[in-house]
């Protein structure tokens, strides 16, 4: 026994390697999603002023705790900004070993293996966002509290107050998550009054309230646990709330709720539910179709009674099958916009039942090699091979393909042209003349530069302006220029290093600086074209 757990444990490790490696190979060939470039943006912009304050649109204090040191360390490029997020979803398989106890060894190691190289997963690993750490985190708080149930080990509930705050720190999403969670843990222990079978509802509720009683003080020690990590996130840092302790514990625990309900619910448009839900649902066929057939599968033949060896339906199994399955309805309903990255907080629990059919996979082919039976062993051999497949064709069409209209893992915001080398040449620009970089037209005009300084960006007409040149400030910071902007040819004065210009005034610029060399770049998959303009040397 001791030794097939070792086996599943170096198994997970060696899934681990594969999924961090997966996701640092190449990490910073695609340029700055335009969400990307903000985080990165405000992070440079934090480093400069040494102020940070939580702002739901500018995303969870961990994303941007991350970022801001990975770049005080490293240096800013896209490279080193992506690095903490790959590296920690990298992790993600071992949350697999938290369930060894609830699921088969062979499912374990499934369940390792779909984390670490389901291709969206993979793809949102090496993105400067927070979903998958909120999806990881969440899975994992599930897990420890597994374990605690398991072994009466506190430590596991601590861990679960950490990962529990960390995912809401880290994705708004994460909200959502606890209410779904809710429902589908309710749905779990409903299942006894439906199938008759065992303790009756009121009875089962009785026990786990008696046996919570007896573990008040372990409670109370997670709540400030998780208290303790909530504020080492959320707190300010400089400005005046440092040196007042009431306006301090505000600005840490109160004010960040407020502005979260002000932005994220009284604050938010409408969802259009046919729209977003559909586009999630063509999304998912498109980039994890095949962890969406072992999902239902899986899920199906563990609740009634198809596989070997499992006399009833494991709690966890349907437990991660019904948070999945209302989340691929919840989580579209309660997103801003229409992204695949929406889709990622569904996958990560969809991958336990997915591990279940799997695994289920891959022992009905060996059964069938062991008996003799071709047909079967056939068959077992054609359902791998696709699940293998699947995965090969979305590393190379949508992991490390090119992006562009029809790249299904990728959102609208991320731009079709390769940026880096335009950066170099704008930064050699900087270095070498007057130091400005000047937006040019009205779609890029601010009234003044200083109110895209730090989150949030107080009028409408600005914050559009901010998105217009997205991810175009990202790169531009990093090179220490100034920043200007003009709304037509006629104001620009001087020389500047380069300029970024709207095409309907692309002519009008070319007369004026003629010298100049112009480069068009599309700054989104379609239909978001810049020119720049770069002094020759």
């Amino acid at each position: 026994m001791r030794a097939s757990r070792d086996r599943v444990v170096l198994a997970v490790v060696a899934v681990v390697a594969t999924a961090v490696l997966v996701r640092v190979v190449g990490l910073g060939t695609r340029p700055f999603h335009w969400d990307e470039a903000r985080t990165g943006y405000w992070a440079l912009r934090t480093l400069e002023t040494g102020r940070f304050e939580y702002r739901p649109v500018a995303g969870g204090p961990l994303v941007a705790h991350l970022t801001g040191w990975a770049l005080l360390i490293g240096g800013a490029s896209d490279f080193v900004a992506r690095l903490p997020f790959a590296l920690a979803t990298g992790l993600l398989p071992a949350v697999a070993l938290l369930f060894r106890n609830r699921l088969r060894d062979d499912e374990t190691v499934a369940l390792a293996l779909l984390l670490g190289v389901t291709p969206l997963l993979v793809y949102y690993g090496r993105f400067l966002r927070g979903d998958l750490l909120a999806a990881g985190a969440a899975l994992a708080a599930v897990g420890f509290v597994c374990r605690w149930a398991e072994t009466d080990r506190d430590r596991w509930l601590y861990a679960a107050a950490v990962a529990v705050t960390a995912a809401l720190a880290s994705s708004a999403f994460a909200v959502a998550t606890l209410t779904l969670v809710a429902v589908a843990g309710g749905l779990v222990l409903d299942h006894r009054r439906v199938v008759g079978d065992g303790t009756s509802v009121p009875a089962a509720i009785a026990a786990t309230v008696r046996w919570l009683r007896f573990r008040v003080t372990p409670l109370a020690r997670a709540l400030f646990v998780g208290l303790g990590t909530w504020g080492v996130l959320f707190a300010p840092r400089g400005g005046d709330a440092v040196g007042d302790p009431v306006g301090f514990l505000s600005a840490t625990y109160r004010d960040p709720v407020v502005s979260f309900l002000g932005v994220r619910v009284a604050g938010r448009e409408g969802t259009e539910f046919l729209p977003f839900v559909t586009d999630a649902a063509g999304t998912l066929l498109a980039t994890a179709a095949v962890v969406l057939a072992l999902g239902i599968g899986g899920f199906l033949a563990d609740r009634y009674g198809a596989l070997p060896d499992v006399k009833s339906p494991r709690p966890i199994v349907a437990f991660a099958g019904f948070w999945a399955g209302l989340g691929l309805l919840g989580y579209p309903i309660v997103a801003t916009v229409p992204a695949p990255w929406t889709l990622v907080h569904a996958l990560v629990p969809m991958a336990v039942p997915a591990a279940v059919g799997l695994a289920a996979t891959y022992r009905f082919g060996r059964r069938a090699v062991t008996r003799g039976d071709a047909a079967r062993a056939a068959t077992a051999l054609l359902l791998l091979a696709a699940v293998g497949s699947g995965v090969a064709v979305g590393f190379v069409d949508g992991v490390y393909g090119p992006s562009g209209p029809t790249t299904e893992f990728a959102d609208f915001g991320q731009p079709a042209s390769d940026l880096e080398p335009l950066v170099a040449e704008v930064d050699a620009a900087v270095a070498g003349s007057d130091g400005r970089v000047v937006y040019v037209g009205d779609r890029y005009a601010l009234a003044d530069e200083s109110t895209v300084a730090e989150p949030p960006i107080a009028s409408a007409e600005d914050r559009a302006a901010f998105g217009e040149r997205l991810p175009l400030p990202w790169y531009v910071e990093r090179t220490d220029a100034t920043v200007e902007s003009v709304a037509n040819p006629g104001d620009l004065d001087g020389d500047p290093a380069a300029l970024v210009v709207a095409p309907e005034h692309e002519s009008a610029v070319a007369d004026r600086f003629p010298d100049y060399e112009a480069e068009p770049v599309e700054l989104a998959l379609w239909n978001r074209e810049a020119v720049v303009f770069i002094k020759s040397a």
